[in-house]
């Protein structure tokens, strides 16, 4: 039995698919799942990195504003569906799943010519270009909001599923304590953390982000005055003036551009500090962490806003507007809420309530029905 997975452009729309495709592997051994997406992309770094198979194919998203750019997006998106077509022609895949991000769109297409029974999942609660249009073709579309469904109405089924974790994010869920507290002690020591100190993780996304890296480099002299040590992952423009300014403030922190191992980042933190992508927020559920959300002010139809006050609602988080952060303003909220360990363990306690640990088996089963329908074995 084959399963192909195509997704890309950031970080939220692979990882869910690398879950899903830890969960189909688990439940059917000697599966083989496969990975489409462009090439030199971030997708196909970080499949290739857990040992899976990644086959190219062009593909391209339209820029905001770059109409002259755009204009190439059909051709390229054309080349993209030609290619997939004859790679899936020679692979014979029994289903597909598309995690949305542009670089799902032609592999998806492909699928869909070939008669591939397709699954989708959808990350956001207003659901993205690709996913949107990908609906009227799929079998099924699995979302993390339920306020998704109205937003796709050619979709032929959705099923309320949450969105997919990787394996290694459940280490450091309260549900394993005793994996959790070790789990936590060994990331600390791998980072060169103290073993009691509070910790942040600050999470910028795949790509970085510049208002938090600016503001976690204005507050890095007050946080280490505070003995706050951090772990941060910012764009790889700010990574230099973020390493002087915590190096200047004499602070204890690990910055990088990336981190290939953001679940023991999760494990080593009291408090995450990030944008409102909903893979992130399902990460931080899972692992119950309270959280400090800055939603990204460009996202569309304003979802990361919509998702963040959810989470605010339900007491797992603050939210602070892209345009209201500032160095200052950042380390007095982050003291603030390290200094309240009520207020942190209630929060954590919240965000536990959020968690969907089972997202990602119950995408599997889907794509495994839909395999076993069309007669793989």
């Amino acid at each position: 039995m084959r399963v192909m997975i195509a997704g890309g452009g950031t970080g939220g729309h692979i990882y869910p698919g690398i879950a899903v495709a830890e969960a189909l592997e688990q439940l059917e051994p000697g599966i083989e799942t496969f990975f489409m997406g462009r090439s030199g992309s971030i997708e196909e770094r970080v499949v290739t990195e857990t040992g899976r198979t990644f086959e190219t194919v062009p593909s391209r998203g339209f820029i905001r504003g770059g109409r002259l750019v755009n204009v190439a997006v059909p051709f390229v998106v054309g080349a993209g569906y030609a290619g997939g077509v004859t790679k899936l022609m020679r692979r014979r895949p029994d289903a597909a799943l598309g995690t949305g991000g542009f670089a799902s769109l032609p592999p998806v297409i492909a699928a869909a010519s070939l008669r591939v029974p397709i699954a989708l999942q959808e990350q956001n609660s207003y659901p993205g270009l690709a996913t949107r249009v990908l609906s009227r073709w799929a079998d099924v579309v699995h979302t993390t909001f339920d306020e998704t469904r109205t937003h796709l109405p050619r979709a032929k089924r959705i099923e309320l599923s949450g969105n997919p974790i990787r394996a290694a994010f459940t280490m450091a869920s309260p549900d394993n304590a005793e994996g959790a507290k070790a789990a936590r002690g060994a990331a600390r020591r791998d980072f060169g953390l103290s073993a009691n100190a509070p910790v942040i993780f600050l999470l910028g996304g795949s790509g970085g982000a510049r208002s938090m890296s600016l503001a976690i480099a204005d507050a890095a002299a007050e946080l280490a005055a505070g003995g706050v040590e951090m772990i941060i992952q910012t764009g790889r423009d700010e990574l230099p003036i973020v390493r002087e300014s915590c190096s200047r403030a004499g602070a204890t922190a690990v910055v990088e551009s990336y981190f290939d191992n953001v679940a023991d980042a999760y494990a080593a933190c009291d408090l995450v500090v990030s944008r409102a992508g909903a893979t992130t927020l399902a990460e931080t559920a899972v692992v119950a962490r309270p959280a400090i959300l800055v939603p990204y002010p460009h996202a569309t139809e304003g979802h990361q806003m919509k998702n963040a006050r959810a989470v605010e609602a339900a007491g797992a988080a603050v939210v602070i507007p892209d345009g209201e952060l500032a160095g200052d303003s950042l380390a007095r909220r982050i003291q603030e809420l390290l200094r309240d360990r009520t207020r942190l363990e209630r929060m954590a306690h919240a965000a536990r309530t959020l968690a969907r640990p089972d997202a990602a088996r119950r995408v599997a089963e889907s794509v495994l029905a839909l395999a076993r329908g069309r007669g793989g074995a």
